[in-house]
């Protein structure tokens, strides 16, 4: 990215490939190595779209209007008002490290500031560099809360 800026929009349907595409690059690629499939993902999204409460936002790069990231997430109710589920933030893997991630989430502060909601909600796993970035951009451990899991065959 040369001299280039960035810009911030909403998520609007018309993205929903380049989203899709930069999702599976990222999370195909180190640390994760995820096995997906375009049709997973596309429905993962679309899915999380449909939800009455989405709120999706992605970055663009100014010039080329390449798609750098994205975050999708939902607005839930909180008995102290309003709270904002960040389910999936990412940034393309060649555009990570300058920044741009950084940038992304003070937009998304922003814009739920603006909109009364004073609280973002996400889960990520421990050890991996997605939890530094959050650590590094004002989030903070849980005392009183756990994410536990079951399989619901058993």
């Amino acid at each position: 990215m040369k001299n280039k800026g960035i810009y911030f929009v909403e998520f609007n349907e018309s993205d929903l490939s380049e989203v899709v595409n930069v999702y599976i690059e990222v999370f195909s690629a180190e640390p994760w190595n995820d096995k997906l499939t375009d049709n997973q993902i596309t429905s993962y999204v679309n899915q999380m779209t449909e939800l009455n409460t989405f709120k999706g936002y992605i970055v663009r790069e100014e010039g080329t209007a390449n798609l750098l990231g994205a975050a999708l997430g939902f607005i839930k109710p909180w008995y102290m008002g309003k709270e904002y589920q960040l389910d999936s933030f990412y940034i393309s893997n060649d555009y990570q490290g300058k920044g741009i991630g950084t940038k992304f989430l003070n937009f998304i502060k922003g814009q739920l500031k603006d909109s009364c909601i004073p609280t973002i909600i996400l889960d990520t796993d421990r050890g991996y560099p997605a939890e530094l970035f959050y650590l590094n951009n004002g989030f903070e451990h849980s005392n009183s809360s756990v994410i536990l899991h079951g399989d619901t065959s058993s």
